[in-house]
């Protein structure tokens, strides 16, 4: 009886070990400690925490200031910057107007040519009589385009958003200031500031005014 006993009781106790052995997970590395809740990268942290820059656009009319938002549009902001810093939008001329619409610089082809020179180029262009040494007035840029960055940032007036061609990726140096409301544009184009003095001087702007200088205020 005691005999009986003992291997029923052993034979429970090898049908509850193998019940255990299949419950024991596999071998793992030691988990990796997870990020705090909301915690960001530093690249996005950095943008995030980026206080708003200070630029000025001296122009043949007046100033213009401008605030623009790197934590809005980090790529755009520094690729802005980096161009003005480096002197590339001083002496440019205004190759577009749309009143009520936008005015639009930025396009290195027109440094050199007088206000005269650029109106005459562009009336050919419209006449379907272009010149063959005229250069292609708005298709100019910094020799690099950055991409489409999109925010909440939408087009009232008086922001500043860069142009750019069909591909969403294109855009280079050139930029524009909203002179009315155009959120048909919204999710289109990057919006990266907003002009904070100076809109009266943006609305004066004609084709051939000169950008005598673009600044980072402060530097």
């Amino acid at each position: 009886m005691y005999r009986r006993l003992l291997i029923v009781a052993l034979a429970t106790l090898a049908v509850a070990v193998s019940l255990l052995a299949g419950c024991v997970p596999a071998r793992t590395q030691a988990p990796v400690p997870a990020a705090p809740l909301g915690a960001e990268t530093s690249a996005e942290a950095t943008a995030a925490a980026a206080p708003p820059v200070a630029v000025r656009i001296v122009t043949d009319k007046g100033d213009i200031d401008l605030e623009l938002y790197p934590d809005k549009a980090p790529a755009t902001v520094a690729n802005f910057v980096t161009l003005a810093k480096s002197g590339f939008y001083d002496g440019i001329r205004v190759h577009r107007v749309d009143r009520g619409f936008v005015v639009q610089a930025g396009d290195p082809l027109t440094k050199g040519l007088s206000a005269k020179e650029l109106l005459a180029i562009l009336a050919r262009r419209a006449a379907n009589a272009p010149r063959a040494d005229d250069p292609a007035i708005g298709a100019g840029g910094p020799g690099w385009t950055i991409p489409l960055e999109v925010s909440d940032l939408v087009h009232d007036r008086g922001v500043i958003a860069m142009a750019r061609s069909t591909d969403p990726d294109s855009a280079g140096s050139q930029f524009y200031i909203t002179l009315g409301d155009a959120h048909h544009l919204d999710g289109g184009y990057a919006v990266f500031g907003k002009v904070i003095a100076g809109m009266d001087v943006a609305d004066s702007l004609a084709v051939g005014d000169g950008i005598r200088s673009v600044r980072v205020v402060g530097e």
